[in-house]
């Protein structure tokens, strides 16, 4: 947070959005702890699930930060309507699950309030990205993707921003144009082969290797810009300096406690 805080105001953003897993296991602890350094940022920020998350303590310690609607609620869904660009943030998380996807529910909410303002520019904001990365153990399907597809592809002034990556990605799925977000912590290794793939080893089969995507190394930071100009947006990706060694990568099971 240190580094925004010597921001110049014309270099910060009018407000931030966190694109979930902001606590490993979803404890009120780890909560406290991102709250406390959250509430340093000198704009505004919001804050979407993600699959590491629980939705009762994560309402419970961001009220303010995850404004849910009431037609739509136990999902954390909602929208940002006073900015030049409007942000509609919905909720992909499937409790116990690393992989996500959209309910009835939120597809419905998500249909009535797209088209609330059908000519300004707008951000939908997810955790979990619904198209294939190449990453093989990060591709484990969305539910319901072609249906997100469905309805975002009618609406030419929408762009759809994700998290979960731990890499920054910038594509286009079914006609609709998508960024995922670098992280903050524990960069994805770009590994495209898959499990079954002829450059995988032994000692990886050995080690219940998943496929690219399942290694970190230890890099800089980064975050996106997304700025409006003549009613485009453009998205800039940015890096914190932070003096990393890029060191690794490591497999993220020793981050999640199963190895060492």
């Amino acid at each position: 947070m240190e580094y925004f805080s010597k921001l110049k105001p014309y270099e910060l953003p009018e407000f931030f959005v966190v694109t979930g897993d902001l606590a490993d296991g979803g404890t009120q602890e780890g909560y406290e702890i991102i709250r406390d350094g959250l509430d340093k940022l000198p704009r505004p920020y919001f804050v979407v699930p993600g699959n590491h998350d629980k939705r009762d303590f994560f309402l419970r310690m961001f009220p303010e930060n995850a404004p849910v609607e009431d037609d739509i609620k136990p999902y954390i869904c909602y929208t940002l309507d006073d900015g030049l660009i409007r942000a509609i943030i919905i909720d992909t998380m499937i409790p116990d699950c690393h992989y996500g996807g959209l309910t009835d529910e939120v597809a419905e909410w998500l249909e009535k309030k797209i088209i609330e303002y059908p000519n300004k520019p707008t951000l939908v904001f997810t955790h979990h990205p619904p198209f294939t990365t190449g990453l093989a153990a990060m591709d484990e399907g969305f539910a319901q993707a072609d249906r997100l597809a469905a309805i975002l592809k009618k609406h030419k002034n929408v762009r759809l921003c994700c998290g979960h990556m731990h890499t920054g990605i910038f594509t286009s799925w079914q006609g609709v144009s998508c960024v995922t977000c670098p992280p903050i912590a524990m960069q994805m290794e770009v590994d495209f082969r898959t499990k079954d793939g002829p450059d995988v080893t032994q000692e990886e089969l050995a080690d219940h290797f998943k496929g690219g995507g399942d290694r970190f190394f230890l890099g800089n930071p980064g975050y996106l810009i997304h700025d409006l100009q003549n009613d485009m947006v453009n998205t800039h990706y940015m890096i914190i300096p932070t003096g990393a060694d890029y060191s690794g990568p490591w497999p993220f099971k020793y981050y999640e406690g199963e190895g060492h």
